[in-house]
């Protein structure tokens, strides 16, 4: 499924605050971080996840709303998307998403059940520059279920 191509000049400016965003995370300014971040969601024409580039700015929304502490926002996102019509079915992103979001919102259970998914999928690659929490916790819960 070709997905349409978002103006590129559009495309740039959402890019550039969603850049923004990013600076004001790493300079620990969350509160800027996560209204720069939905400032530039809010500019993704309708239908949000029907663009060339939707995949990249989910991705980047998640990352903001779970740094931000917004964890069932994030998961609500996510859900949207697979939702939505638009996933792929080769996407493991939003399963890895989904992962991280009840990791952090001490969902154990759910959390391992997207990891063990995303994974699945990918090879193992999803893990790759990600927080090595999140494959530590995998081995660690996995090792938890086998010996019972």
């Amino acid at each position: 499924m070709l997905k349409p191509k978002l103006d590129a000049a559009l495309r740039d400016a959402i890019l550039g605050l969603f850049a923004l965003a990013r600076k004001a995370r790493d300079s620990e300014n969350r509160v800027d971080a996560v209204r720069l971040s939905e400032e530039a969601w809010a500019q993704v024409p309708e239908p949000k996840f029907g663009w060339d580039v939707t995949y990249v700015f989910l991705s980047r929304m998640v990352r903001f709303f779970r740094d931000g502490g917004q964890i069932d926002e994030g998961i609500q996102l996510v859900n949207s998307y697979l939702g939505s019509g638009n996933h792929l079915d080769y996407e493991d992103g939003p399963y890895f998403w989904l992962g991280t979001l009840y990791f952090e919102k001490g969902e154990l259970q759910k959390a391992y059940e997207h990891f063990v998914r995303a994974e699945k999928m990918s090879g193992g690659g999803c893990f790759r520059e990600e927080d090595p929490r999140y494959k530590q916790f995998v081995k660690t819960f996995k090792g938890k279920l086998t010996s019972h």
